[in-house]
């Protein structure tokens, strides 16, 4: 039930301090960027899946449930250049996604529900499916305290799920929280 998204790699420098942890503070400016609010490359998915809903929604959609696969960027003094690298930079890939609205689409026979932490997380759990992962209660500086938990798999953490921090849902002017994953 999830449409892709595809976005830009660069953001406007202010996107990057509340939605990603450590690097995103000090995130890697473009020289020559395309325009003053995308020069800067992101260092996590979250930001542009809330741009993509904020566009759903300016369009009057009841319902959205987007995802991306791309590369966020992080400075790594252990990187060395090579065909594929950039020496300081480390490029991996990431997977997001961002739900928003009710949890089914709309039916006679069932009740509306806001979609929550738990379908979401049975979403990350279809996904992996037949390996299991596991959720431990964590914190993420884009997601609400006490409404985020660490994904793990094999016993490392390989992502966070949540629901948006409420300080950010004010900021988006966003009328119910969206929960997302990355």
């Amino acid at each position: 039930g999830f449409s892709e998204a595809v976005n830009f790699s660069f953001v406007a420098p202010g996107d990057l301090t509340p939605l990603a942890p450590g690097n995103g503070r000090s995130g890697i400016p473009l020289r020559n960027p395309i325009s003053a609010d995308l020069a800067v490359m992101r260092s996590s998915l979250i930001g542009s899946l809330i741009g993509v809903l904020r566009f759903n929604l300016a369009r009057k959609a009841p319902r959205v449930r987007v995802f991306e696969a791309g590369r966020v960027y992080a400075r790594d003094e252990h990187v060395a250049d090579g065909e594929a690298s950039v020496a300081g930079i480390r490029q991996p890939m990431r997977l997001a996604g961002l739900a928003f609205g009710t949890a089914d689409s709309t039916q006679w026979s069932l009740k509306d529900k806001a979609v929550d932490f738990f379908d979401i997380k049975g979403d990350i759990e279809a996904l992996f499916a037949p390996r299991a992962v596991r959720f431990v209660a964590a914190e993420h500086p884009a997601m609400h305290p006490g409404r985020c938990a660490s994904v793990l798999l094999d016993g490392k953490a390989i992502g966070y799920v949540g629901e948006l921090h409420p300080r950010w849902r004010q900021g988006y002017e966003l009328a119910q929280t969206p929960v997302m994953f990355e």
